[in-house]
Protein backbone atom coordinates (compact mmCIF):
# COMPACT_ATOMS: atom_id res chain seq x y z
CA UNK A 1 0.00 0.00 0.00
CA UNK A 2 2.65 2.24 0.88
CA UNK A 3 4.72 1.67 -1.66
CA UNK A 4 2.20 1.84 -4.13
CA UNK A 5 0.99 5.12 -2.99
CA UNK A 6 4.46 6.16 -3.09
CA UNK A 7 4.45 5.49 -7.05
CA UNK A 8 1.14 6.47 -7.16
CA UNK A 9 2.53 10.27 -6.23
CA UNK A 10 5.38 10.32 -8.42
CA UNK A 11 3.34 9.34 -11.50
CA UNK A 12 0.97 12.02 -10.75
CA UNK A 13 3.52 13.87 -10.13
CA UNK A 14 5.90 14.05 -12.55
CA UNK A 15 4.81 17.10 -14.68
CA UNK A 16 5.42 19.16 -12.21
CA UNK A 17 8.75 17.50 -11.08
CA UNK A 18 10.09 17.94 -14.67
CA UNK A 19 9.16 21.58 -14.75
CA UNK A 20 10.89 22.50 -11.71
CA UNK A 21 13.73 20.45 -12.55
CA UNK A 22 14.08 22.12 -15.72
CA UNK A 23 14.47 25.49 -14.41
CA UNK A 24 17.22 24.91 -11.22
CA UNK A 25 18.64 23.46 -15.08
CA UNK A 26 18.39 26.51 -16.75
CA UNK A 27 19.43 28.88 -13.82
CA UNK A 28 22.12 26.68 -13.16
CA UNK A 29 23.32 26.66 -17.33
CA UNK A 30 22.54 30.65 -17.13
CA UNK A 31 24.74 31.05 -14.42
CA UNK A 32 27.70 29.12 -15.18
CA UNK A 33 27.60 30.70 -18.59
CA UNK A 34 28.32 33.99 -16.89
CA UNK A 35 31.56 33.02 -14.90
CA UNK A 36 33.50 34.09 -18.16
CA UNK A 37 36.73 36.68 -17.99
CA UNK A 38 34.79 38.51 -20.76
CA UNK A 39 31.61 39.20 -19.05
CA UNK A 40 33.59 40.50 -16.26
CA UNK A 41 33.32 43.93 -16.40
CA UNK A 42 29.69 44.06 -17.31
CA UNK A 43 28.91 42.01 -14.20
CA UNK A 44 31.33 44.94 -12.13
CA UNK A 45 29.26 47.74 -14.29
CA UNK A 46 25.76 46.14 -12.98
CA UNK A 47 26.75 45.70 -9.06
CA UNK A 48 27.73 49.73 -9.35
CA UNK A 49 24.28 50.51 -11.42
CA UNK A 50 21.88 48.48 -9.26
CA UNK A 51 24.03 47.85 -5.87
CA UNK A 52 20.70 47.82 -3.69
CA UNK A 53 18.86 45.29 -6.20
CA UNK A 54 21.56 42.72 -5.90
CA UNK A 55 21.93 42.62 -2.15
CA UNK A 56 17.68 42.16 -1.63
CA UNK A 57 18.87 38.74 -3.65
CA UNK A 58 22.50 38.73 -1.98
CA UNK A 59 23.91 38.70 -5.13
CA UNK A 60 26.49 41.92 -4.24
CA UNK A 61 29.56 40.02 -3.26
CA UNK A 62 30.91 37.48 -6.33
CA UNK A 63 34.10 36.19 -4.58
CA UNK A 64 37.02 35.33 -5.87
CA UNK A 65 36.77 31.45 -6.42
CA UNK A 66 34.07 29.32 -9.05
CA UNK A 67 32.52 28.15 -5.85
CA UNK A 68 31.88 31.57 -4.29
CA UNK A 69 30.64 32.90 -7.33
CA UNK A 70 27.84 29.92 -7.46
CA UNK A 71 27.36 30.54 -3.86
CA UNK A 72 26.23 34.48 -4.66
CA UNK A 73 24.68 33.87 -7.24
CA UNK A 74 22.46 30.23 -6.64
CA UNK A 75 22.79 29.78 -2.95
CA UNK A 76 21.54 32.88 -1.24
CA UNK A 77 17.39 33.28 -3.78
CA UNK A 78 17.62 30.78 -6.49
CA UNK A 79 17.85 27.38 -5.02
CA UNK A 80 15.94 28.69 -1.49
CA UNK A 81 13.05 30.18 -3.17
CA UNK A 82 12.60 27.36 -6.14
CA UNK A 83 12.44 24.41 -3.91
CA UNK A 84 10.00 26.12 -1.19
CA UNK A 85 7.17 27.33 -4.00
CA UNK A 86 7.66 23.31 -5.16
CA UNK A 87 7.11 22.56 -1.49
CA UNK A 88 4.09 25.09 -1.06
CA UNK A 89 2.32 22.96 -3.75
CA UNK A 90 3.25 19.67 -2.85
CA UNK A 91 1.88 20.33 0.38
CA UNK A 92 -1.60 20.91 -1.13
CA UNK A 93 -1.34 18.32 -3.59
CA UNK A 94 -0.56 15.80 -1.31
CA UNK A 95 -2.87 16.22 1.84
CA UNK A 96 -5.05 18.93 1.11
CA UNK A 97 -6.63 18.40 -2.12
CA UNK A 98 -6.81 15.22 -0.91
CA UNK A 99 -9.34 15.95 1.91
CA UNK A 100 -11.30 18.67 -0.93
CA UNK A 101 -12.15 16.20 -3.32
CA UNK A 102 -13.00 13.59 -0.55
CA UNK A 103 -10.49 11.10 -1.91
CA UNK A 104 -8.53 10.84 1.68
CA UNK A 105 -12.52 8.84 2.60
CA UNK A 106 -10.94 6.05 -0.01
CA UNK A 107 -7.02 5.91 1.38
CA UNK A 108 -9.04 6.26 5.51
CA UNK A 109 -11.08 2.92 4.49
CA UNK A 110 -7.77 0.94 3.66
CA UNK A 111 -6.55 -1.35 6.01
CA UNK A 112 -3.65 1.32 7.09
CA UNK A 113 -4.20 3.72 9.85
CA UNK A 114 -3.67 7.82 9.26
CA UNK A 115 -0.04 7.28 10.86
CA UNK A 116 0.54 5.27 8.05
CA UNK A 117 -1.07 7.40 5.24
CA UNK A 118 0.82 10.64 6.09
CA UNK A 119 4.02 9.34 6.82
CA UNK A 120 3.88 8.12 3.37
CA UNK A 121 2.79 11.79 2.15
CA UNK A 122 5.77 12.92 4.30
CA UNK A 123 8.20 10.68 2.44
CA UNK A 124 6.77 11.41 -0.94
CA UNK A 125 6.95 15.02 0.22
CA UNK A 126 10.64 15.02 1.16
CA UNK A 127 11.65 12.21 -1.69
CA UNK A 128 10.79 15.33 -3.91
CA UNK A 129 13.07 18.15 -2.10
CA UNK A 130 15.82 15.67 -1.61
CA UNK A 131 15.87 14.81 -5.69
CA UNK A 132 15.55 18.39 -6.29
CA UNK A 133 18.48 19.10 -4.34
CA UNK A 134 20.56 16.17 -5.82
CA UNK A 135 19.72 16.91 -9.30
CA UNK A 136 21.13 20.52 -8.71
CA UNK A 137 24.24 19.22 -6.84
CA UNK A 138 25.16 16.67 -9.42
CA UNK A 139 24.34 19.02 -12.97
CA UNK A 140 26.41 21.62 -11.07
CA UNK A 141 29.59 19.16 -10.40
CA UNK A 142 28.89 17.53 -13.85
CA UNK A 143 29.23 21.34 -15.60
CA UNK A 144 31.51 22.68 -14.13
CA UNK A 145 33.92 19.31 -14.46
CA UNK A 146 33.13 19.95 -18.30
CA UNK A 147 33.33 23.63 -18.42
CA UNK A 148 36.14 24.67 -15.32
CA UNK A 149 37.94 21.12 -14.97
CA UNK A 150 39.85 21.69 -11.62
CA UNK A 151 38.55 24.68 -10.65
CA UNK A 152 35.53 24.22 -8.43
CA UNK A 153 36.01 22.79 -4.67
CA UNK A 154 33.94 19.78 -5.09
CA UNK A 155 34.54 19.10 -1.09
CA UNK A 156 33.03 22.66 0.03
CA UNK A 157 30.22 22.46 -2.39
CA UNK A 158 28.93 18.96 -1.15
CA UNK A 159 28.95 20.29 2.34
CA UNK A 160 27.02 23.36 0.94
CA UNK A 161 24.40 21.58 -0.66
CA UNK A 162 24.62 18.87 2.43
CA UNK A 163 23.08 22.24 4.49
CA UNK A 164 20.53 23.45 1.80
CA UNK A 165 19.38 19.87 2.12
CA UNK A 166 18.51 20.38 5.19
CA UNK A 167 17.55 24.06 5.50
CA UNK A 168 14.73 22.91 2.50
CA UNK A 169 13.54 19.81 4.73
CA UNK A 170 13.05 22.24 7.58
CA UNK A 171 11.01 24.53 5.60
CA UNK A 172 9.39 21.75 3.93
CA UNK A 173 7.97 19.56 7.41
CA UNK A 174 7.67 23.12 8.60
CA UNK A 175 4.75 24.11 5.56
CA UNK A 176 3.69 20.62 6.11
CA UNK A 177 2.79 20.57 9.61
CA UNK A 178 0.19 23.33 9.03
CA UNK A 179 -1.07 20.85 6.38
CA UNK A 180 -1.46 18.42 8.62
CA UNK A 181 -3.00 20.96 11.20
CA UNK A 182 -5.58 22.14 9.41
CA UNK A 183 -8.15 21.74 6.69
CA UNK A 184 -9.18 24.75 5.08
CA UNK A 185 -6.76 25.90 2.28
CA UNK A 186 -6.57 29.36 3.46
CA UNK A 187 -4.87 27.92 7.06
CA UNK A 188 -3.55 24.47 5.17
CA UNK A 189 -1.12 25.97 2.93
CA UNK A 190 -1.93 29.89 3.49
CA UNK A 191 0.07 29.57 7.29
CA UNK A 192 3.18 27.55 5.92
CA UNK A 193 3.50 29.31 2.56
CA UNK A 194 2.82 32.72 4.53
CA UNK A 195 5.27 32.80 7.04
CA UNK A 196 8.28 30.80 4.92
CA UNK A 197 7.72 33.24 2.55
CA UNK A 198 7.93 36.27 5.50
CA UNK A 199 10.70 34.70 6.19
CA UNK A 200 12.53 34.92 2.73
CA UNK A 201 11.23 38.47 2.21
CA UNK A 202 12.44 39.30 6.12
CA UNK A 203 16.08 37.11 4.56
CA UNK A 204 16.28 39.53 1.73
CA UNK A 205 15.75 42.77 4.10
CA UNK A 206 18.51 42.24 6.28
CA UNK A 207 20.97 41.91 3.16
CA UNK A 208 20.33 45.32 2.18
CA UNK A 209 20.00 46.67 5.70
CA UNK A 210 22.01 45.37 8.66
CA UNK A 211 19.81 44.75 11.45
CA UNK A 212 21.09 42.55 14.01
CA UNK A 213 17.22 41.97 15.31
CA UNK A 214 16.09 41.13 11.73
CA UNK A 215 18.81 38.54 11.35
CA UNK A 216 18.57 36.73 14.17
CA UNK A 217 14.72 36.89 14.41
CA UNK A 218 14.79 34.30 11.06
CA UNK A 219 15.62 30.58 11.28
CA UNK A 220 16.79 31.17 8.04
CA UNK A 221 20.12 32.83 9.25
CA UNK A 222 21.02 29.58 10.12
CA UNK A 223 21.55 28.81 6.77
CA UNK A 224 24.84 30.67 5.71
CA UNK A 225 26.40 29.69 3.08
CA UNK A 226 29.48 31.98 2.96
CA UNK A 227 30.25 29.83 6.59
CA UNK A 228 29.95 26.72 5.46
CA UNK A 229 32.14 26.25 2.79
CA UNK A 230 34.61 27.68 5.06
CA UNK A 231 33.70 24.40 7.75
CA UNK A 232 32.71 27.25 10.18
CA UNK A 233 32.01 25.16 13.18
CA UNK A 234 29.33 27.87 14.23
CA UNK A 235 27.24 27.33 10.99
CA UNK A 236 27.00 23.41 10.73
CA UNK A 237 26.21 23.39 14.41
CA UNK A 238 23.22 25.79 12.78
CA UNK A 239 23.00 23.51 10.59
CA UNK A 240 22.35 20.63 12.90
CA UNK A 241 19.54 22.73 14.62
CA UNK A 242 17.45 23.24 11.87
CA UNK A 243 17.39 19.02 11.15
CA UNK A 244 16.42 18.64 14.75
CA UNK A 245 13.63 21.55 14.20
CA UNK A 246 12.82 19.51 10.92
CA UNK A 247 11.93 16.51 13.29
CA UNK A 248 10.04 18.41 15.83
CA UNK A 249 7.61 19.72 13.08
CA UNK A 250 7.34 16.68 11.39
CA UNK A 251 6.14 14.42 14.60
CA UNK A 252 4.05 17.25 15.41
CA UNK A 253 2.49 16.97 11.77
CA UNK A 254 1.88 13.31 12.64
CA UNK A 255 0.52 13.81 15.58
CA UNK A 256 -1.84 16.67 14.39
CA UNK A 257 -2.91 14.63 11.63
CA UNK A 258 -4.32 11.54 13.88
CA UNK A 259 -6.29 14.16 15.66
CA UNK A 260 -7.58 15.91 12.67
CA UNK A 261 -11.49 16.23 12.06
CA UNK A 262 -11.29 15.49 8.56
CA UNK A 263 -15.33 15.93 8.20
CA UNK A 264 -15.53 13.23 5.65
Amino acid sequence: MITTLIKKEIKSNSKIYIIFLSVIAIYIFSLLAMYNPALEESLIALEKSMPEVLAIFGMQNRGTTLLDFIVNYLYRFVLIVTPFIYTAIMCYKLVTKYEEKGAMAYLLNSHYSRKQIILTQGINLLLGISVMIVFATALTILSCAFMFQGELDIIGFLTLNFGLLILQIFLATFCFMFTCAFSEIKYSVGLGAGIGSLFIMIQMVSQVYDNELLKYCNPLSLFNPDQIIEYNPISLLCIGILFVLSILFFIVAVKAFKRKDLNL
